[in-house]
């Protein structure tokens, strides 16, 4: 990595680690290092065991195998992807208590400064669950901060931020003088100030460390893969030509034979400098979200409530949308747009309203559309009652839900897992109306061209809020809504 004179302070030493009674390998004898100071992107499928290797950090995991060697008297502090479900009727002054193991009599000032370096204005006494997910993700971070990390972790912080709310990351990220860690989906954020990539080869089971802004490390990666397939095409050539002339030598006598035992030993040889070409993360397979004609106005809204500088304000929209309109809202943080929304879809009223017999695909940006109580397996069969358990089966494994993840409540799963149930839901639904509050939120970059060739190719109506720049450019025919220019 850069910063190559400063000590090392997190060590992984012939880490190992299985689940599953061993069945299910994570890490198999890795061996990686981070300096002081660095700022490290953490990169993998999902699945490959990113959040695992935070959790050793922070203790809540232990590897099988091998040591976790962390400088002594170093302070961590995780910044999560979503604050847990049991702490969000906190207020915010309980919340951060909780980051202290004692009573601290200076708690309100310091909560007060280190919202200050998040950017963010709240009252003390408010409730963690009555904050929108923009200022959800700026408390998630000013958690991790009040604790004074030498070594901060952030799992997926950009999530729920607009972009003046990621250019302020960005630039604290790069004037912090400690050691950060990042798992993100948005490679453009990571690029700005990654100094070197762990990436987490889910195929090999191993941690590869590569120097360089996170765009660097996909050409090495690339050029890698490029090496390893003509590496390849000539041992198989080889092995191929070979074969040939035993053929033909095997059916002649004396020498011609030993030559035919020799050309055995050399595609042994060849099959021996075979090697594994990495494959690329594992994606979503494409997709379809089919739409059942409704030839009927789908929702009309009339008015839209604002809140421009703390003040609600109700200007007047005029939009009615059928199939095949779609609609993005433009705006910044906490102006109202994910109420909006959410009240399109909790009511039915003149100012906005889903006509009659519509069938609603909503996206929360927090997860709130979905129960999560409910069992993953019952909450794909409940969105139509015509699927059949084998329809169930394919289309929960195109976005990669099988096996015992089916079995399981909502709530055991990864923010990641949670993201592609709701397209998942999409498919079998039907839904005349597609409405999307920040839907990349938690997905693997990798998968977002295929979610984006999904919305461009649905027939019905859309409405999308999305501060995902790339995925913003990647979708098309929709009319851009500016709502501070309503």
């Amino acid at each position: 990595m850069s910063n190559q004179n400063n000590p090392v302070i997190v060590r992984f030493q012939n880490v190992s680690l299985a689940f599953n009674e061993g069945k299910k390998i994570i890490l198999d004898d890795v061996d990686f290092s981070i300096r002081e100071r660095t700022k490290i992107s953490l990169m993998g499928q999902n699945g490959a065991g990113k959040s695992t290797i935070f959790k050793m950090l922070i203790g809540e995991q232990q590897p099988d195998a091998g040591r976790v060697l962390i400088n002594q008297d170093c302070r961590i502090a995780i910044a999560r992807q979503v604050i847990p479900r049991d702490w969000l009727w906190l207020t915010v002054r309980e919340y951060f208590s909780r980051a202290f193991s004692e009573k601290d009599f200076a708690l309100d000032k310091k909560i007060g400064k280190v919202l200050d370096q998040v950017n963010l204005t709240t009252d003390l006494d408010r409730v963690l669950k009555e904050h929108s997910g923009w200022q959800q993700a700026r408390l998630l971070l000013a958690f991790a901060l009040i604790q004074e990390p030498d070594i901060l972790l952030l799992d997926e912080p950009t999530n729920n931020l607009d972009r003046q709310g990621i250019g302020d990351l960005i630039a604290f990220l790069m004037t912090y003088e400690k050691t950060v860690i990042v798992i993100s989906h948005d490679a453009d954020f990571l690029n700005m100030f990654t100094d070197g990539v762990l990436y987490l080869n889910v195929q090999r089971k191993k941690v590869e460390q590569y120097r360089g802004d996170y765009y660097d490390v996909l050409d090495q990666i690339q050029r890698q893969i490029e090496k390893e397939e003509m590496q390849n095409a000539r041992m198989e050539k080889q092995i191929r030509d070979a074969k040939e002339k035993i053929n033909y030598f095997s059916n002649k006598w004396g020498k011609m034979r030993k030559i035919a035992s020799k050309m055995r030993d050399e595609i042994a040889e060849a099959e021996e400098n075979l090697v594994d070409v990495r494959k690329d993360d594992k994606t979503i397979r494409p997709f379809e979200i089919p739409f059942e004609n409704f030839v009927w106005p789908i929702v009309t809204i009339n008015t839209i409530s604002l809140l421009l500088n703390g003040t609600p304000r109700e200007k007047h929209l005029g939009l009615e949308l059928r199939k095949k309109h779609k609609v993005m809202l433009h705006g910044p943080n906490g102006i109202g747009k994910s109420t909006l929304l959410k009240r399109l879809v909790n009511a039915h009223d003149a100012d906005a309203m889903i006509h009659e017999g519509v069938r609603v695909g909503y996206y929360s940006q927090d997860f709130s559309a979905l129960d999560l109580d409910m069992v993953v397996w019952d909450a794909l069969h409940e969105m139509s009652n015509e699927v059949t358990d084998q329809e169930v089966y394919k289309i929960a494994s195109w976005f990669l839900l099988q096996g015992d993840v089916l079995k399981n409540p909502i709530y055991v799963m990864s923010e990641w897992q949670k993201a592609l149930l709701c397209y998942a839901r999409f498919v079998i639904q039907k839904p005349h109306l597609l409405i999307l509050d920040e839907p990349t939120n938690h997905v693997n970059f990798r998968h977002l061209p295929i979610i984006a060739q999904a919305i461009n190719a649905y027939e019905g109506a859309v409405i999308v809020v999305c501060h995902d720049e790339w995925f913003v450019r990647a979708l098309q025919g929709f009319e851009h809504i500016d709502v501070m220019k309503i």
